[in-house]
């Protein structure tokens, strides 16, 4: 190798070696499945605050939350995975209910809408409904009307309307 590149390889290393390395920004996904009244939805959320919201069917759309929150976030979902607490189901409606999941470096919480079984369950529950508030996520209700007939109360004799 020629000395001149030496020497400018030299001086690059002399001048980045002073330069701190930018943050390390970390992620995790909130997953909330849908049912028959609501869309499912996914949350990708970063350490430095910015987030992406994808609701079944739509684009995604972009929000932020302060770094205290979202740090909060992150130090509860570290809590969890070393202390997950002891897993237990809880029950729900087949087509009403939901689950809510964290993932966050190969840990998979368990659904946050159960009872926490751990402290630091709850703390991520609430780091999570946090999240979901700053998002202004509403469960959009689906509702399937019935036709009026069905809500009548039968009489004895059907009714007859002269026209």
């Amino acid at each position: 190798m020629p000395i001149r590149t030496c020497l400018t390889l030299l001086v690059l290393l002399v001048a980045t070696a002073g330069t701190p390395a930018p943050p390390r920004r970390d992620g995790a996904v909130i997953r909330t499945t849908g049912s028959t009244n609501s869309a499912a939805y996914a949350i990708k959320i970063w350490s430095d605050g910015s987030a992406l919201v994808t609701v079944a069917g739509r684009s995604p759309r972009a929000f932020r939350v302060d770094r205290a929150s979202a740090a909060r976030f992150f130090s509860a979902a570290q809590a969890a995975r070393s202390d997950p607490g002891t897993f237990a189901r809880c029950m729900k409606s087949v087509s009403f209910g939901t689950h809510t999941t964290v993932s966050w470096h190969n840990y998979t919480s368990y659904d946050l809408q159960c009872p926490p079984f751990s402290p630091s369950v709850a703390r991520l529950a609430s780091a999570v409904a946090a999240i979901q508030a700053a998002a202004h996520l509403q469960s959009p209700m689906r509702r399937i009307p019935l036709p009026r007939d069905v809500r009548m109360i039968p009489t004895a004799a059907p009714e007859i309307h002269p026209t």
